[in-house]
């Protein structure tokens, strides 16, 4: 019985309307296409941002550069970080100095590591590969999460057009039928201009 009440959408009967073969098969179509839609913009999206990230840390390099100044006192912490003015080689053989994060209270001429671009710019430290695959998979659930949500707003949208369509449908239908059962008519209801059906007193 459950299943007949589920499927009744697809079955000829005279109760069946337009609306709703339409709607049977915009919930099909939605399905189909988050069944098949989710699985795919994961992957694309995870394989994107995974060669993204790739790239970035092929591009990116450890480079040693050496403090010019000492740095601040250690703060609280005994891994306390401060900023300094560090000196490093670039590929050209062009020196370059900028402030960078240091140990705390290192001193003048301690060695450091940064990190450069090919050019020898100053960049930030790229994702581990750790972190990478971790962007990469929440990348590839956004993404999928994007196509469910897209999906499911149209089709709410499209069977509320459907509901009010329905319901214009039936407010003419019982414009036409409603009288009939409250045994009047248009001609003769209440509010036409044409008296009803006198009453006599008692």
């Amino acid at each position: 019985m459950g299943m007949r009440v589920r499927w009744w959408r697809w079955r000829r009967n005279p109760l069946r309307r337009r609306s709703d073969a339409v709607e049977a098969w915009v919930v099909l179509v939605t399905s189909v296409l988050m069944a098949a839609g989710m699985p795919l913009a994961g992957a694309l999206g995870s394989v994107r941002v995974g060669s993204v990230l790739l790239q970035e840390r092929q591009e990116r390099h450890r480079t040693s550069a050496v403090l010019t100044e000492d740095a601040g006192a250690p703060g609280p912490g005994a891994y306390a970080r401060t900023w300094a003015l560090v000196r490093w080689t670039a590929p050209d053989d062009s020196v370059r100095t900028a402030e960078v994060r240091v140990v705390a209270g290192s001193r003048a001429g301690a060695g450091t590591v940064i990190w450069t671009d090919d050019q020898g710019r100053l960049v930030g430290a790229p994702p581990t590969p750790g972190q990478a695959v971790a962007l990469s998979v929440f990348a590839g659930m956004l993404a999928a999460s994007g196509v469910a949500l897209f999906l499911l707003v149209g089709r709410r949208a499209v069977r509320m057009g459907l509901d009010r369509h329905r319901a214009r449908q039936w407010e003419r239908t019982w414009a036409l039928t409603g009288p009939r059962w409250s045994g009047s008519t248009p001609d003769n209801a209440p509010g036409s201009g044409q008296e009803g059906p006198t009453v006599p007193p008692p």
